[in-house]
């Protein structure tokens, strides 16, 4: 941390968030140092156009340590005339896909970066649009290009595996059911998956856009529908990095809720995950039940909220409702659920044909992991104790009793039971919150939002971490929303964990991983 210290040209700290600005050319070296010295994990890194503020594009790099509640942002400013920086992606590799959709959305060049193609746009886009600038609009002429666009630009080029013996599997973007796109190029030898490339962003809304065009409180329920099975983490992460900025300090009752209902959604996508993956192996039973129990608690969802999703309770400053109140309902179909749940899982421990299917396939080494930066339950199913709930406490998790479960397999099992653990810790946190009782009402006293400020907002969604930086402007609006989720960070590393495998155990693995499109393609 010293020497990284010795670098910066400016320090400010706010709250839990330590901003070092560093010169354009100690950039590289103060991540690095960061990285490796202090064993930091890269948590987000994005681009934002100040130019209507100071004349300069930056970009920032948010780091945290372990064992630390801090995040430590280093950023460089860069004059219009020169828009390159220094890539980090050779000695930071969890920084790949950040330099490239910097690349992509505002034009910025990450120097040294060793593959430079469009991660975002899809060959239809117009060439020399980056949609993140503040001075960027729809024009007539890229109206008329946008179709034409791939015939003036050179197809995509995925990476090919040559020698003999190879065979190339197309599949996708468009896939049977209601899944939505995204395409996958395998490099076979026989059966065996000798090499990956997934393309994505087919669905890109530009959200981030968007979040510039409204106000604070109508940020939240874009917030909300980024990722359908996470919109209560989203909108959570969104209000909290609003309530930083403001000032603004949650009454006992409203962390309660916020917290109560992360657990809930963590309970019921972690139940769903675990019987969707039955759906790989065949096991039609287990994928019943567990589409069972995940009806019942998303039924308690829409009972507690009015909506299956948890949509419409976030506020900034607290929430709309007191759930608190429908404690009997909860505890009842908790109840119902516990029992439900551990016939369930000692009938899938039980299958000798399930568990062969999913143990030692799709493993993910601890060592690739860290380097790619993945989250959640791939991470702690590969051996990293990393989870925002103790690694950098919120609302109630600093008073909650629970453990962060890990394994060191990495394989499709250890997904399965890093879930199987983490829905009985729920169960066990959500029993905990209703025997205390919380002060205050359901909002604090709403603040003006100040100018030109900004604050991180994060939690654990039940695919891990999710972060949003928000920034306000010279009026106290929105000027910048950026926000990483977890899918983002875990998609890189699936292609890792399938070499070696076989073609039909793909979706085994892609459904241990659970990762979302929608949530990637922001």
């Amino acid at each position: 941390m010293e020497k990284v210290l010795k670098r910066c040209i400016h320090t400010k700290r706010y709250l839990n968030e330590v901003y070092i600005e560093v010169r354009k050319q100690d950039f590289q070296d103060a991540c690095i140092d960061l990285y490796q010295n202090g064993a930091a994990i890269l948590r987000v890194m994005f681009a934002t156009d100040e130019r209507q503020i100071d004349g300069t594009f930056k970009i920032y790099a948010v780091f945290s340590m372990p064992g630390r509640d801090e995040f430590f942002v280093v950023y460089i400013s860069l004059e219009p005339d020169d828009l390159s920086f220094p890539a980090l992606t050779y000695n930071i590799p969890a920084a790949h896909w950040y330099e490239r959709e910097i690349h992509d959305m505002f034009g910025l060049v990450p120097e040294g970066h060793p593959d430079l193609r469009s991660l975002v746009f899809h060959d239809s886009f117009p060439p020399g649009s980056h949609p993140l600038r503040k001075d960027w609009t729809i024009k007539e002429s890229d109206l008329r290009e946008w179709g034409e666009g791939v015939l003036k630009k050179q197809p995509y080029d995925f990476m090919e595996v040559a020698g003999e013996g190879i065979t190339e599997i197309p599949v996708g973007p468009v896939h049977a059911g209601i899944i939505e796109p995204g395409h996958f190029r395998f490099s076979a030898v026989g059966e065996t998956i000798f090499f990956l490339e997934p393309r994505l962003f087919y669905t890109h809304k530009g959200t981030e856009k968007h979040f510039e065009t409204l106000g604070f409180s109508e940020g939240i329920k874009l917030a909300e529908r980024v990722s359908g099975t996470s919109s209560f983490s989203h909108s959570s992460a969104y209000c909290m990095a609003a309530e930083r900025i403001a000032g603004i300090a949650l009454t006992e009752k409203a962390k309660a809720v916020r917290t109560l209902l992360l657990e809930l959604e963590r309970l019921y996508n972690h139940i769903g995950d675990i019987g969707n993956m039955c759906a790989g192996t065949g096991l039609a039973v287990g994928y019943a039940k567990g589409a069972v129990m995940k009806e019942r608690l998303m039924q308690l969802n829409e009972r507690l909220t009015g909506s299956r999703y948890l949509r419409g309770i976030n506020t900034i400053g607290g929430v709309s409702r007191d759930i608190m109140l429908m404690r009997d309902d909860i505890m009842t179909v908790l109840d119902t659920v516990t029992g439900e749940y551990k016939a369930f899982m000692k009938l899938l421990l039980g299958n000798v044909s399930h568990r062969e299917r999913i143990e030692s396939t799709g493993r993910l080494s601890r060592a690739i992991a860290l380097r790619l930066g993945v989250t959640g339950v791939t991470a702690r199913a590969s051996g990293i104790n990393d989870d925002i709930r103790r690694a950098h406490p919120h609302l109630l998790y600093d008073r909650l009793n629970f453990e962060t479960h890990t394994t060191a397999k990495g394989d499709v099992f250890a997904r399965m039971m890093v879930r199987a653990e983490e829905a009985e810790c729920s169960i066990s946190m959500v029993h905990s919150l209703f025997e205390s009782s919380y002060s205050g009402g359901l909002t604090a006293d709403r603040k003006e939002m100040p100018a030109l400020c900004s604050a991180l907002g994060y939690t654990e969604t039940p695919r891990g971490s999710v972060f949003y930086w928000v920034k306000s402007d010279e009026k106290g609006g929105l000027f910048r929303v950026k926000f990483r989720s977890p899918s983002y960070c875990n998609w890189p590393a699936v292609p890792f964990a399938v070499h070696g495998n076989i073609v039909p155990d793909f979706p085994i693995c892609n459904k241990s991983f659970n990762l979302s499109y929608s949530g990637c393609d922001m």
